[in-house]
């Protein structure tokens, strides 16, 4: 299986810090619309940058239904773990 380079997965994490960042200036309010589409675009590169294994396609399947009942904060901790076992890798 192809590895994820180090440099990107450093900045597919500094994009869910920033991302998180935005989701903790809401609270556990409402989210807007806009920012559920930006946590999704960074679940799809994810997923096609890494080249998941099954137990990482279980977490952004996860990932993705809990985006789609507006769990935003659970679907990035899933995604987190996708991306930190990446940096870890190297």
């Amino acid at each position: 299986m192809e590895q994820l380079d180090h440099e990107t997965a450093g900045q597919l994490a500094d994009r869910w810090a920033v991302l998180m960042n935005e989701l903790n200036r809401y609270g556990s309010g409402r989210y807007p619309d806009l920012l559920c589409r930006e946590i999704l675009r960074l679940v799809r590169e994810t997923e096609r940058l890494a080249m998941t294994d099954p137990f990482e396609n279980d977490l952004i399947f996860t990932a993705r239904a809990l985006i789609e009942d507006r769990e935003l904060k659970m679907a990035m901790f899933k995604l987190h773990e996708v991306i930190n076992g990446r940096l870890g890798r190297r």
